[in-house]
């Protein structure tokens, strides 16, 4: 009698088992199931954390950003490039200050070397956005070398969900250990064309942020390529948090 009930005892506990185990996988297979078409990392999410990109993009009067951020804001643009044979990189680090509400900061031309890497800094100049005049440098002999465009591209380039959704994905990206996103698309936009020089040319489109369920500050980055890779442009602009 005893082995009898042993043995049932046996059989129900297996039972249990199979049962806990089967519910296991069917939660792990939504779970996976979730974060692939609606959760976290999955497209749809993505285009929804990037979808305030209309908050910047465009903003004709960068003095709006104000506005837009009280704390302040940073802008930071970066374009690759080579010139006979030699890699240069142009970049620009401007402040929107929150209390003299100036917005300003450094732009200079960089070349560098790969063997050994080195980086040299080529030109310099302080820049200033200027309300009808637009980029000023404090060193106006340098504007051809420094200067390609007087203004930035989020002052002419209209991006919402709208626009987005009619593009194609080329990619996505999401990293669970850090946060970031980036989101991919192919893109032809006449904006971008009188921006960076092109001929009504098809480009990589990629939008970057950093999710944080704490610090919903506005962090973006668009970088824009050509199908040759000889133009690599990126502008980020960040939402100063005020914390200190």
């Amino acid at each position: 009698m005893k082995e009898e009930k042993s043995e049932k005892e046996s059989k129900v506990k297996k039972k249990i088992s199979k049962i806990i185990g089967t519910i296991t996988v069917a939660c792990v297979l939504m779970m996976t199931a979730g974060c692939g078409i609606m959760g976290m990392g999955s497209k749809s999410w993505i285009e929804k954390q990037v979808s305030d990109i209309e908050k910047v993009y465009p903003t004709e009067n960068p003095e709006d950003l104000f506005e837009k951020f009280p704390n302040g804001f940073r802008i930071e643009q970066i374009r690759l490039f080579k010139e006979n044979g030699v890699a240069y990189r142009l970049e620009m680090e401007i402040k929107g200050n929150k209390d003299t509400k100036k917005i300003e900061g450094i732009i200079k031309k960089v070349q560098i070397e790969s063997s050994p890497y080195k980086e040299i800094i080529v030109k310099e100049s302080k820049v200033e956005y200027i309300k009808d005049k637009g980029l000023v440098l404090e060193k106006p002999e340098l504007i051809n070398e420094l200067l390609p465009q007087n203004y930035f591209l989020f002052q002419k380039l209209k991006l919402n969900k709208d626009i987005l959704k009619k593009l194609e994905v080329k990619e996505k990206g999401f990293s669970f250990e850090t946060g970031r996103y980036n989101i991919k698309y192919l893109f032809t936009n006449k904006e971008i064309d009188n921006y960076l020089g092109l001929n009504k040319q098809k480009v990589s489109f990629d939008i970057r942020g950093e999710y944080s369920e704490k610090d919903k500050t506005y962090f973006h980055t668009i970088i824009i390529k050509d199908d040759t890779e000889k133009m690599d442009f990126s502008e980020k602009i960040v939402e100063e948090s005020g914390h200190k």
